[in-house]
């Protein structure tokens, strides 16, 4: 090959370089986006959830503390068969 064609190879495979390199870094930035935002809502149904269970248990505290005390029992049992 003359020094032209390697030229003109080289330039394209700089073209598709820069080309790979740019879509690889707008791919990374809609996933970080998508990620931030999936954090975000996670993060709110937790406090939802937490509110919820306070609720809850304010409510009705007899019934949240023998549930608790159930899956206290049941966790126990569990772990003392090994």
């Amino acid at each position: 090959m003359s020094g032209t064609k390697f030229q003109t190879v080289g330039a394209e495979t700089d073209r598709l370089g820069r080309a790979v390199n740019d879509a690889a870094a707008s791919a990374g930035a809609a996933l970080r986006d998508t990620a931030a935002d999936l954090n975000q809502r996670v993060g709110r149904q937790a406090d939802e959830a937490v509110q919820e269970l306070s609720r809850r248990v304010e409510a009705q505290p007899i019934t949240a503390l023998l549930v608790a005390g159930g899956i206290g029992l049941l966790a126990g049992m569990l772990l003392a068969r090994r």
